[in-house]
């Protein structure tokens, strides 16, 4: 005998309590024998004689039987504990329904089970049309007397369980021309689908949510372990027996890809329950968002769920603030358990039940390492632990992004060599470039660098310098955590340096370098655009400007610097108090950022002693020495240029003084002026051009310094 199906079994008991009531409404309606007027109808609706036998026949037969196919005995009292469990005794203890209601449900249910009930309801409310009950058949059905009908009327009343929780809908509701009885009761298709225990997702709620069971693998877990732990603590407490009173809501936030999700899934599978995952991103626009949002809700109490909405922010703008209401009534009335993911800290009013907000910040260099050898193992590739510490350490990347550049370096692998791809450090290092690209808009121009060390000319004391920048960021994780100086530097664990020298000598070129020596982006602030005269608006540059480049470590290059970080003034008026203030604000992010930030100058005495204190780093870069000059002058002509035989170096090192970029502009200018002649570069060419910039620069231009190329070897 094939085990009874509690739910069937109850449904059964109750059509059979719901047959004996329309069979009495059969009899009280009409003789039994008495043609109605809808009998001649035949094949629409039942005749009497066809509703008498189809009600009174045994429900058993059609819903309980064995696996050969043979009815079942009728169920004895040991089977209402069975009853206790189905799902019609759920829905009634989670609306809090009364009898008459939960009766109304099966009412309504009826004809989703066998379609002969809805000739029965047209056949008894004389309409062929109306082949769902009305409110009167169903006063009717389940009232006694006249004044038990009126006082039944209340069930139908919107704030009543019936329609306030959408477990019925009514036929036109605010309908003018139908008197109130006439009013036709439809069940709700999720709920008709929980009752009929069909397994389905509310429709609205299909391009937007998904649904993540509890044997589901859950993803590398990177949230601190003390918010990890002690979030599962919490959780598990309040579900130690059973459901939940408190139903507790968790404002996780942080950036995108922190293990917000994951520590999500990991609580819901801790308690056993399903993981009810909605991005509010992706919610149609066509979507009625209060409806939707109290529909989610209570999907969640009906699978039941824990409930994650992902991308919350967005419920926090002033538009959307009606959407965000009606998440939060539904959240209280239905969720058992609620986690909100966003971006940035939120409290609500007055929360009206235990809400705690917990920040899932970036993993550390260590926990970054973990993340990048179980990625890498998955696409079955490894690097080696300096490639790894290397990398963890260039990219402040959370466990998502991490992901994402592996999945991208896989591709590109493939890309740059199909028959042996190789996952290595170098694909890995461009794929994360391109993943952790900061989206600056006008406020900085990413600079292609394309120099690399020999082709700088600075003294070895600053060439020094400049590798030690880059050790420095190479070997942070180490220093920092696997050393233990993390818990002394709780801020400034970034490179912040001052490259300070006049124009021309190197400064944008250094840091050209240094960012493709490491793998990363090189961005040059357009000060321009930083600095607002309207007040807040140049911290709010900022503050964009380096949280978008958190994520990558970007090399941040303020070019000209002491005019944004020049000496704080005295306070005389509003405005020198707010210019000092956004000082106070950019050395505080300074400090926040793990990046490298390079401030360039030719100024350093107009910097705020504030700012000097703060650099790590300070770099001078002095004017070019003769012999410096002659290097340059070689360096800036490629080895396929066609240079002259009258070309000297060494004497234009001697007789032009002027900087490394005043000379790379006369190599240039040089090279067109010998395409227009003879398609040589001479000495010509070389004085022609060295005329044109120094008069470009203003200063004064002496013919008699200068000897015509024929006479250079004589005055050698």
């Amino acid at each position: 005998m094939k085990e009874l199906n509690p739910n069937w079994v109850h449904l059964r008991d109750e059509l059979s309590l719901l047959n004996g009531d329309l069979l009495h409404e059969m009899q009280r309606r009409a003789p039994q024998g008495q043609q109605g007027q809808l009998d001649q109808l035949q094949g629409l609706v039942l005749n009497e004689h066809e509703i008498v036998s189809f009600l009174s026949s045994d429900i058993g037969a059609h819903m309980v039987r064995d696996e050969q196919g043979s009815e079942q005995s009728r169920p004895g009292h040991d089977e209402l504990n069975l009853r206790a469990s189905s799902q019609l005794n759920q829905i009634t203890q989670l609306f809090r329904l009364s009898r008459i209601e939960e009766r109304c449900l099966v009412l309504c249910l009826a004809a989703e089970i066998d379609a002969n009930y809805s000739k029965v309801f047209a056949f008894l409310q004389d309409d062929i049309t109306q082949k769902q009950p009305s409110i009167d058949l169903a006063l009717r059905l389940f009232s006694n007397d006249l004044p038990q009908s009126i006082e039944n009327r209340a069930i139908f009343s919107p704030n009543a369980p019936l329609l306030k929780n959408h477990l019925l809908q009514p036929g036109d509701y605010n309908s003018r021309h139908l008197p109130y009885l006439q009013l036709t009761l439809k069940l709700d298709e999720r709920i008709a689908a929980f009752l009929l225990q069909t397994p389905q997702l509310e429709r609205d709620l299909l391009d937007w949510v998904e649904l993540v069971m509890p044997n589901d693998p859950v993803s590398f877990i990177t949230a601190p372990s003390e918010v990890r732990d002690q979030t599962i603590k919490l959780v598990e407490q309040c579900f130690a027996e059973g459901d939940a009173p408190l139903r507790p809501v968790i404002h996780l936030y942080g950036r995108p890809g922190t293990g917000k999700r994951s520590l999500a899934a990991y609580a819901s599978r801790c308690i056993g329950l399903p993981l009810l995952i909605a991005n509010v991103k992706r919610m149609p626009s066509d979507l009625n968002g209060v409806e939707a949002f109290w529909r989610l809700g209570r999907e969640s109490m009906l699978l039941p769920a824990v409930l994650l909405i992902e991308n919350f922010d967005s419920l926090l703008l002033e538009n959307r603030s009606a959407e965000l209401a009606s998440l939060l009534r539904a959240v209280e009335s239905f969720s058992p358990l609620t986690f909100l993911s966003g971006s940035q800290r939120w409290m609500p009013d007055a929360p009206s039940q235990l809400f705690l907000s917990l920040e899932c910040p970036a993993p550390n260099s260590t926990s970054r390492m973990s993340c990048w050898r179980k990625h890498l193992h998955e696409v079955g590739s490894e690097l080696s632990a300096e490639d790894l510490i290397e990398i963890s350490s260039k990219f402040n990347f959370t466990e998502g992004q991490i992901s994402q550049t592996v999945e991208a370096g896989r591709c590109r692998a493939y890309w740059e060599n199909p028959a042996r791809p190789q996952l290595n450090a170098s694909v890995l290092s461009q794929a994360a470039s391109g993943i952790a690209a900061p989206n600056l808009g006008g406020l900085a121009r990413k600079i292609e660098a394309r120099d690399s060390w020999s082709d700088i000319v600075l003294p070895q004391a600053q060439l020094n310098q400049l590798l030690e920048i880059a050790a420095h960021v190479k070997r942070a994780q180490v220093i920092f955590e696997q050393w233990g100086f993390e818990k002394h530097f709780s801020y400034g664990k970034g490179v912040t340096a001052l490259f300070e020298g006049p124009s021309g000598t190197g400064k944008t070129m250094a840091a050209g370098i240094l960012a493709r020596k490491l793998g990363l982006d090189l961005h040059k602030i357009d000060l321009s655009s930083v600095v607002s005269k309207y007040i807040g608006e140049t911290e709010k540059n900022l503050d964009r400007i380096f949280g978008e480049a958190q994520a990558s470590n970007a090399v941040l290059f303020f070019d000209e610097a002491d005019a944004l970080f020049g000496k704080r003034s005295e306070v005389k008026d509003a405005h020198d108090r707010y210019a000092n203030l956004e000082i106070a604000f950019l050395l505080q992010r300074m400090e926040e950022y793990s990046g490298i930030v390079i401030l360039a100058s030719n100024m350093k005495q107009n910097m705020d002693d504030a700012f000097v204190r703060r650099l790590r780093f300070i770099v001078p870069f002095p004017f070019p020495t003769e012999d410096d000059r002659e290097l340059i002058w070689q360096k800036c002509f490629p080895p396929d240029a066609p240079l002259g035989d009258d070309v000297d170096f060494r004497w234009l090192a001697r007789k032009v003084n002027v900087a490394g970029g005043n000379i790379k502009n006369i190599s240039l200018r040089a090279a067109f002026l010998a395409l227009d002649r003879e398609g040589v570069i001479d000495m010509d060419c070389l004085i022609d051009a060295t005329k044109r910039e120094i008069e470009k620069i203003g200063k004064v231009f002496a013919m008699a310094e200068f000897r015509p190329p024929a006479r250079i070897t004589e005055v050698a």
